[in-house]
C-alpha cells in the first residue's frame, strides 16, 4: 500500500512536471537540428542515465554471480570440516623459544654484515 501510495505522488510530480515545461526547444548535436518538447528532452536525458546504470549494475551483478558460482565449486571440492585434521596450536612456550631463535638469527646475520 505503502509503495502504491508513493507511486502515485511520483506520478503525480512528473505530470506537473510535464505540463509546466511544455515548450518546444531547438536542439543541435553535431550536424543535426531538431525542435522537441523540453519534457521530452529531459525524459529521454534521465531514461538515457536510468538505462547506463542499468546495465552496469547488471555487469556487476553477473560478475558477483560468477565469482559465487566459482566459490561453491572451489569449496565443494575440498574435505568436508568433518573429515579434516584438527590444527596443531603451538603452545606459548614454544613460540617464545622460536621467536627467540630468530631474533638470535636475525642478530647474528646483522651484526655479520656490520663488519
Amino acid at each position: 500500500m505503502v509503495i502504491l501510495l508513493v507511486s502515485i505522488i511520483i506520478a503525480l510530480i512528473v505530470v506537473i512536471f510535464a505540463v509546466q515545461n511544455a515548450a518546444v526547444v531547438p536542439i543541435h548535436f553535431l550536424f543535426w537540428t531538431a525542435d522537441l518538447p523540453l519534457v521530452l528532452v529531459i525524459f529521454c536525458s534521465v531514461f538515457a542515465g536510468a538505462l547506463l546504470m542499468f546495465c552496469l549494475a547488471l555487469r556487476r551483478e553477473l560478475k558477483c554471480r560468477k565469482e559465487t558460482k566459482v566459490n561453491k565449486r572451489f569449496t565443494s571440492k575440498r574435505a568436508p570440516a568433518s573429515d579434516a585434521d584438527p590444527i596443531d596450536i603451538p603452545q606459548k612456550d614454544s613460540q617464545n623459544k622460536d621467536s627467540q631463535t630468530v631474533a638470535k638469527e636475525n642478530t647474528a646475520g646483522a651484526s655479520e654484515y656490520q663488519k
